[in-house]
């Protein structure tokens, strides 16, 4: 009333702006009228928390005092000591800048999440921490499905939102798994926090090496090693591995990525890293020009594929598991290196788009895509099809700043060097070989590392 909305008005500004759970005008009704007896619905602390941003008020003017009891004891806990921090502004229902998060995030959406989403991810970290210390010196259920729960929801935002979004949660979420470990905890206890703690450096691993920082990648991916040996999961320490050989394979080692991709395939796992690591033997040995290994690493890439049944890492979904669109992004980008095979990279390459577009929502990746279109174009470049070569870009080169990742400015240079070669002659000279290499050039000066805030 205050803001002159109607019901169907408020909604509508909920799902836009918030989007913490689909709320409708029937659902919006109960939760306004929770307290009354048989009447309602209790809303959870998330959603006070946003329809509070929105109304430009505090959670707990929204609750009167004797209705906070009636809360779920959890709930209120959150809402508690989310009270304490929260910063209402008196704007929030005018759009501010950076407040709307859309609701489908793919390649070329200029998104980024807002200050309505931060603070939400703010309280629910605050209330893992609430329920480590009140669960007393030993880890109690509720911290760790707690923990189980926040790093399976930086895994899947991973592959969807800038990676400047999600460091301070990942690293806080690290930080809370560290001091828990350092505590006193059953064994079984221990083995479950090994696995949570690895599984977030192994996210922090690849963030680090999107980000270019491939000292900090690679000490991530040590650590994510350590707690896979105290966690004694195998599905942990082969993926440990392939990080380590990705980030071998951007930086120019090739023979590193090998070996690494091959100490993590002796390993015996039924996950989706079974498949991922001969799929980065195959791209490594491609890059080397040894054709007959590469086209055996993807046979058995395949074959692995076949056969994998999802662990408890794939559990966590998202960046933690090696998708089929991914796994076809990768024998795109093997073929590229192969001598005489642009024509199957092109094919190859639309194949692994064409999944990437109609993949669940789960199964979607910004970078896997940007990656998939990046190798089609430098295959069309290899076809001598320059203007097909920068229509397949274009997509890429519109990404934000924030999404411009390592991997993908690293086929983007590929593309830039093909279009420079000697063979054919005067290729590189032509206007529209001239223009993709200035668009290109642009691009690769503004990665995502440079769009972190200072002294991240």
């Amino acid at each position: 009333m205050a803001h002159g909305w109607s019901q169907p008005q408020a909604v509508e500004q909920y799902n836009t702006a918030i989007g913490v759970g689909y709320v409708d005008q029937p659902m919006l009704s109960r939760l306004e009228r929770f307290s009354l007896p048989g009447e309602g619905r209790a809303p959870q602390a998330a959603q006070l928390i946003g329809w509070a941003r929105l109304y430009g008020t505090t959670p707990l003017r929204l609750v009167a005092p004797e209705a906070l009891g009636q809360l779920d004891a959890q709930e209120r806990a959150v809402l508690l000591r989310f009270a304490t921090t929260f910063e209402p502004s008196s704007n929030e229902h005018q759009e501010p800048e950076h407040a709307v998060v859309p609701r489908q995030i793919g390649l070329g959406t200029a998104a980024t999440a807002g200050s309505l989403e931060r603070q939400i991810a703010v309280a629910s970290r605050k209330a893992l921490r609430f329920a480590a210390t009140a669960e007393g010196s030993n880890v109690g259920p509720e911290t760790l499905d707690g923990l189980r729960d926040e790093v399976c929801r930086l895994a899947r935002l991973y592959t969807t939102r800038p990676l400047g979004i999600l460091l301070p949660d990942l690293i806080d979420t690290q930080d809370i798994a560290f001091r828990l470990l350092e505590g006193r905890q059953r064994p079984e206890e221990s083995r479950d926090l090994y696995l949570a703690a690895g599984a977030v450096s192994a996210i922090l691993a690849e963030a680090s090496h999107h980000l270019g920082d491939i000292a900090s990648a690679r000490m991530q991916a040590r650590a994510a090693f350590v707690c896979a040996e105290n966690a004694g999961h195998n599905g942990l320490r082969a993926w440990t591995y392939g990080l380590q050989s990705l980030i071998a394979y951007w930086s120019g080692w090739p023979h590193e990525a090998i070996r690494y991709a091959r100490l993590g395939a002796g390993l015996p796992t039924t996950g989706t890293s079974s498949a991922w690591l001969p799929a980065l033997e195959a791209r490594a040995q491609a890059a080397l020009g040894d054709v007959d290994a590469a086209r055996q690493a993807l046979t058995r890439a395949d074959a692995a594929r076949q056969r994998a049944e999802a662990d408890e890492l794939d559990a966590f979904g998202g960046t933690l598991t090696f998708t089929r669109p991914r796994q076809m992004y990768y024998a795109a980008d093997t073929t590229t290196w192969l001598p005489g095979q642009a024509a199957d990279a092109v094919n190859q390459a639309l194949e692994a788009i064409a999944a990437c577009e109609s993949a669940a929502p789960e199964e979607r990746s910004y970078a896997t895509e940007a990656g998939s279109r990046a190798v089609l174009a430098l295959a069309w470049v290899d076809l001598q099809e320059v203007e097909g070569a920068h229509e397949a870009l274009a997509p890429v080169l519109d990404l934000e700043p924030a999404r411009r990742i390592r991997g993908v400015i690293g086929t983007a240079e590929r593309i830039h060097a093909a279009l420079r070669a000697p063979e054919p002659p005067g290729r590189q000279h032509t206007p529209a070989a001239r223009r993709m290499q200035e668009e290109i050039e642009a691009f690769c000066q503004v990665a995502a590392a440079t769009t972190l805030p200072r002294g991240r």
